[in-house]
Order: structure tokens, then C-alpha cells, then sequence
């Protein structure tokens, strides 16, 4: 008679994603949802220096959906 639960169940399975989780000395995690270039990706040897002295770390706050 009500199909809701199977419509709700149905769409939780349909969504799948695909995440690239990277940080480079940053205070959040980048999330890419797609691929980098190479272009970007040459960078990485430079070495960076971060001072955490006057570093500004903001509040994240993720919510449950």
C-alpha cells in the first residue's frame, strides 16, 4: 500500500560518490569530486612551510542528513 520505504531505500542506493580526499598543510581537507590535472599536481615537490603561530582554524561543523 505505501511504498515510501522502498522510493527512500531505492534513492539511497542509487547515490554513490566517488571523493579524493587530499590536504597539503591546510586547516581542512580539500574534497575533489573530480580529477586534478597534472598540471596542478607538479607542484606537490615545493616545499611549503606553515606557521601555526598565526594560524586561523575555523569551526566545521558537519550535520547528519
Amino acid at each position: 500500500m505505501f511504498h515510501w520505504k522502498n522510493k527512500k531505500k531505492e534513492k539511497h542506493d542509487e547515490e554513490q560518490h566517488d571523493y579524493a580526499l587530499t590536504f597539503d598543510n591546510v586547516a581542512i581537507p580539500e574534497v575533489h569530486t573530480h580529477k586534478t590535472h597534472e598540471e596542478m599536481t607538479e607542484n606537490e615537490n615545493e616545499q611549503s612551510s606553515v606557521n601555526y603561530d598565526n594560524l586561523a582554524i575555523p569551526e566545521v561543523h558537519i550535520r547528519k542528513k
